[in-house]
């Protein structure tokens, strides 16, 4: 069940996550990373690179963004997990599951910020980075639309799937007692 729970709430959560981040950039908000940059780094990470004095001037890759993409939703399946299990130990009541949820989403932003950008080059929080992708402001938009995915999934679509489930089951048991 954590498992489950864990890939549709983490597909979610990313899907929100890029629908987001489409919005902030279409209005001008944000720019964020380019994902032939991202993909560019992803790349060389399963190479098993890691650190580069600065990605954009990292030798080009060839690149398959379908991988780039499975990634990209891993990393948000992944840490949907980690939010369901460390929400296992100690279940939160009703009424702090989507705060509880949108938080950890935007927590997730210190990944990018002291793993992801320092890794490219960048510095912490993006800030060596290229001015006009404003990294430091649009993962955080980023990371707050996946907490947004999150705390819906968590706090709405999952209770609610889970409730229709149970109804069906004990419909069809009852069908079967007859």
């Amino acid at each position: 069940m954590i498992l489950s729970k864990s890939i549709v709430g983490g597909a979610l959560a990313t899907l929100c996550m890029d629908v987001g981040g489409a919005l902030g950039r279409a209005t001008g908000l944000i720019a964020g990373t380019p994902k032939p940059i991202l993909g560019k780094w992803f790349t060389y990470l399963l190479q098993g690179r890691l650190i580069h004095a600065d990605i954009v001037a990292s030798p080009e890759v060839p690149l398959r963004m379908p991988v780039v993409t499975a990634i990209h939703y891993g990393i948000g399946i992944v840490l949907a997990g980690c939010f369901t299990a460390l929400c296992s130990w100690q279940p939160p009541d009703r009424e702090e599951q989507f705060p509880l949820a949108a938080s950890f989403g935007v927590f997730t932003v210190l990944l990018a910020w002291f793993l992801m950008f320092p890794a490219m080059g960048w510095g912490i929080a993006g800030t060596r980075g290229p001015a006009q992708l404003l990294l430091t402001r649009s993962t955080l938009v980023y990371h707050a639309f996946y907490g947004l995915g999150l705390g819906l999934w968590t706090a709405v679509l999952a209770p609610l799937l889970m409730r229709s489930s149970r109804g069906t089951r004990r419909r069809s048991r009852a069908r079967s007692a007859r």
